[in-house]
């Protein structure tokens, strides 16, 4: 890996390039689209869980007669399960305690474990239905929590040490959800027994896995390190890859680990979907990435980082953070990585001439200054806060799936001395293309800018092909939490436009720890949002029209897209519920061959913090069709497609772009 520091970053943008992160204004108002849902898609009216702790609430809190807080947990996380279930978890569980400052009180008094739940959607006029894991905080840490403080000292609270927020989840082959990492909350210091003091934010190593079909959580194998902020991605073996996250976030010094100490994680682990058990990779496996990297399984089977992740070190505590605009592919055979170049820049080949190729590049971009780059192009490097979204894989004229691109849209820009990187957000808009066939050889092209600015934002691929973006605000809400301005306003990418287009309004804003997922009937549920208490104090509502922050939003919206306005929607009549790689399988629909466009299996959503590591759609080929059943090649490896749930999507041909049926629930194994 190069060790290359970026120094002297200045802020204007490159030339003739687009930048809206370089001033602060009013908010943008809504683009004006048609009142038709076939244009513009449509969102239900919003719902909650109509209970605390048993008790009919049409609030989002109450007080209970102890004097306590208790409030309805938000989807920070959340997982679109086999069995059409959605398990979904809390974020930044009881702040609404802080009646000071978070800093002062976060690991005492103001935050514990987070509340799971298992929401149920039991279809037209009949209510959502609730349901309580059991433990409902996750199983949290049994016998508490080894923190490493630098002070001596206790910690008042015993019911944070454990918590799930922060922590990343997968499916696991047979359908159950893994979550490693998460946080312990405690003061280092405590002043005395007054429940104030510096609160200090600690990755756990806890691995826990929830299995559907008794609604419960266990505990597995621990990781080595604890890290808060953690990416997984499951490999082809079925096995579990897991990188970056932080020991300890504000205070990074770590005596048992003393070169540790100042950035974030930079061992790699493997976890043993059989055993149970994590081992270390090793001294090539280590790299410097971002919190929560976006790393993506390759049709080859390396792991691909996409150059984003969140930046969230306060104090920019990683010194290797210039480092984070280098793509990469890790090899998990030979457990070491490799340099793909600088997305925007270009990609280069190894040896010794692609590592002179690679310096050209890191000074190019540190005099933001790239020769030819005019309008149109996109803005080269890191981006902070934005979601990575891998396109549908597409076989060859062999069948053969050699080329992944991942659109990538929104956040922050990351000059490399900055952290959490440019304040407010940008519009800018690219596709990264990694061609296996030619030694994971990155491209990357510009596409049509967002309508509009966007921090945090969700991503979500759709079964034609389609992205859409939802939530999000117009700065970054962790640099100054309280005074961005959400954006509600949905939009649409158009593969075949390369463009974006506004669609409806959601009806609540949520900015931070927003989810959107698709469901199997083709809607997409919107959820979360779970702000930081305002600029660090508590919760305020800044007047002004700025984002709501009294405290979490426990509510869903469930949004149509366009595609459900466009007449009939074709019907999967019969289908495998299993399937094995490299074999054929029948389709029985409601529609002729002749009208079929696509034929697309899609990955369970497993989301948190804008990354599914999962994330993916394969198009299978259609080879030959009998009256209205279909034979189709079944995804040729696990590296394409790993063992796992998948939902299986027929796209019916129509003027106005493809419409999906219903998706049919199977599994590769």
């Amino acid at each position: 890996m190069l060790a290359t520091c970026i120094c002297g970053v200045a802020s204007p943008p490159l030339a003739g390039a687009h930048d809206e992160s370089l001033a602060i204004g009013p908010p943008l108002p809504p683009v004006a689209v048609a009142d038709d849902p076939a244009r513009s898609g449509r969102f239900s009216k919003p719902f909650e869980e109509p209970t605390i702790d048993g008790q009919a609430a049409n609030t989002k809190c109450i007080t209970t007669a102890e004097g306590a807080i208790d409030c309805k947990p938000a989807a920070g996380s959340l997982a679109i399960m086999p069995d059409g279930r959605i398990l979904y978890w809390n974020a930044l569980e009881g702040t609404e305690r802080v009646k000071l400052s978070i800093v002062a009180e976060a690991g005492s008094t103001g935050i514990l474990n987070d509340q799971t739940r298992v929401l149920t959607l039991r279809g037209h006029g009949r209510a959502p239905r609730w349901q309580q894991p059991s433990p409902v905080d996750g199983g949290a840490n049994p016998n508490g929590h080894d923190n490493h403080p630098i002070f001596p000292g206790g910690n008042s609270e015993t019911n944070n040490d454990g918590a799930l927020f922060c922590s990343d989840l997968v499916f696991l082959p047979d359908g159950r959800v893994l979550a490693t990492g998460g946080t312990s909350y405690y003061e280092d210091p405590e002043v005395a027994d007054t429940g104030l003091g510096v609160s200090e934010l600690e990755g756990l190593e806890n691995t826990r896995i929830f299995d559907p079909k008794t609604n419960t959580w266990t505990q597995s194998g621990s990781m080595k390190i604890g890290r808060w902020y953690p990416s997984l991605v499951t490999l082809a073996d079925g096995d579990l890859f897991v990188a970056s996250g932080v020991q300890k976030l504000l205070k990074p010094v770590y005596p048992d680990r003393p070169f540790g100490s100042g950035t974030n994680v930079t061992e790699t682990e493997t976890f043993d979907t059989a055993g149970g058990t994590w081992s270390d990779n090793g001294t090539a496996a280590k790299r410097s990435l971002p919190l929560f990297p976006r790393l993506h399984l390759l049709p080859d089977g390396n792991v691909y980082y996409d150059a984003a992740g969140q930046s969230f070190n306060p104090f920019g505590q990683s010194y290797d953070m210039a480092l984070w605009n280098i793509a990469a592919a890790y090899d998990p055979r030979t457990k070491s990585w490799k340099d793909l170049g600088i997305p925007g820049l270009g990609g280069f080949d190894p040896g010794a001439a692609g590592l002179e190729a690679l310096q050209q590049q890191v000074t190019d971009l540190e005099g933001l200054g790239v020769p030819g780059l005019g309008p149109g192009a996109t803005i080269p490097g890191y981006r902070g806060s934005t979601f990575s979204v891998m396109l549908p894989l597409e076989p060859d004229s062999d069948g053969s799936y050699t080329k992944a691109s991942f659109l990538t849209a929104g956040g922050v820009l990351g000059y490399p001395v900055a952290s959490p990187g440019s304040y407010v957000a940008t519009s800018d808009s690219r596709i990264t293309t990694v061609d296996t066939g030619a030694g994971d050889a990155i491209t990357t092209e510009p596409t049509g800018d967002l309508t509009r600015p966007r921090w945090y934002s969700s991503g979500v691929l759709l079964p034609t092909g389609e992205v859409m973006a939802f939530n999000g605000s117009d700065r970054d809400a962790v640099d100054a939490p309280g005074v961005e301005y959400p954006i509600r306003q949905a939009e649409l990418y158009d593969p075949v436009t390369k463009t974006w287009r506004p669609l409806a309004q959601s009806h609540q804003p949520r900015t931070y720890h927003n989810t959107a997922a698709l469901l199997p009937d083709g809607r997409v549920l919107v959820g979360g949002h779970a702000p930081i208490t305002t600029l660090y104090l508590s919760h305020i509502n800044v007047p002004g029209g700025f984002g709501p922050n009294d405290g979490r939003d426990p509510s869903f919206e469930l949004y149509e897209p366009p595609y459900l306005f466009r007449g009939p929607r074709p019907k999967i009549l019969e289908a495998p519920s299993r399937i094995r790689q490299g074999e054929e399988l029948r389709i029985e629909s409601s529609v002729d061959p002749s009208q079929v466009e696509s034929v697309v299996l899609m990955r369970n959503t497993a989301l948190t913090h804008l990354i599914d590591g999962d994330q993916r759609a394969i198009r299978l080929p259609v080879q030959s069709h009998h009256g209205h059943t279909l034979t189709v090649a079944a995804p040729p490896n696990a590296k394409v497609a790993p063992d796992g749930p998948y939902l299986l999507y027929i796209n019916r041909s129509d003027p106005d772009g493809p419409v999906p049926s219903k998706g049919r629930q199977l599994f590769i194994r």
